[in-house]
This record gives C-alpha cells, sequence and structure tokens, in this order.
C-alpha cells in the first residue's frame, strides 16, 4: 500500500454554516464545492486547507448530517461535540491496500470501496484497529484527480 498524502481532514461541526463562513469569510480559504453524499447521509463542504503556491495541500472538510436524517456525523456531534471526526489519506490504489489490511488482520468498517464525495472511491478502517482514529482511505478518479 502506499501512501500518496493526507487528502483531507473532516470536521464536524456543531454549526456547519458557521464554520463554513469562518473558513470562507475570515480564513478566506478557497472553496472547492459543497456535496450531497446520500449513501452516508451526509453533506460535505470541502475547502482547500491554504492559500497561493502551498494550495496543493490536504484540504479541510466540514461534515454534517444530511437535513432531516440521522446519520453518523449527527450521533458523533451529539456523543464527542464538534471537531476532527476523521482523517483522510490519499491511497496509489485502494482495492490493493484494502486486500494488504485484511491479509494483516486490520479491522475495516469497509470490505470493499464504495463511493465518496467528488466521485473519489472511499473505504474507512475502523477506530478499533487504529488507536481510536477513524482514518478514511481515498483514491482519487480520472474524473475527478
Amino acid at each position: 500500500m502506499k501512501i500518496v498524502g493526507i487528502n483531507h481532514l473532516g470536521l464536524a461541526a456543531k454549526d456547519p454554516v458557521k464554520a463554513r463562513w469562518f473558513l470562507a469569510e475570515i480564513l478566506k480559504l478557497p472553496f472547492l464545492g459543497e456535496e450531497l453524499v446520500k449513501e452516508q447521509k451526509t453533506n460535505t463542504i470541502m475547502f482547500e486547507s491554504s492559500v497561493g503556491p502551498a494550495a496543493a495541500g490536504a484540504r479541510l472538510e466540514i461534515v454534517a448530517n444530511q437535513e432531516g436524517e440521522d446519520g453518523p456525523i449527527k450521533k458523533f456531534v451529539e456523543t464527542k461535540g464538534g471537531g476532527i471526526h476523521h482523517m483522510a489519506l490519499s491511497v496509489d490504489n485502494l482495492d490493493e491496500a484494502l486486500i494488504e489490511l485484511k491479509v494483516k488482520g486490520i479491522e475495516l468498517i469497509d470490505e470493499k470501496p464504495r463511493y465518496g464525495a467528488h466521485n473519489s472511491r472511499i473505504a474507512f478502517i475502523h477506530p478499533r484497529a487504529t488507536g481510536g482514529i477513524l482514518i478514511e482511505l481515498v483514491q482519487a478518479t480520472a474524473e475527478h484527480g
């Protein structure tokens, strides 16, 4: 498995509207888009984590439950408050990464890839296998490199 870098940090905000305003208007981070990932009942709001030449680095993703739905983000905020929900790592080949993790006995939430925001392929590693950190593996598709 080859980790290419940090893809994004998923931020569960108590007030996603205010968090979006803060990143856009106060920090002036470039807005990359908003997308509802229906399968996960999660709305994602993506920003670059920096501006200028360094902007190709990790992104910041505000995650919030799909309006009117119970889902994983609502439960997280209710039990833990706002904060970092997950760390997403870019991998060069998600299928191979999952096979390698299974062979090593690592507990996965997703045994096979599913689609995430920006038409990426994703899979989550269970926090029990990582010491309590929810890790998302992300492979960009050709359409959304």
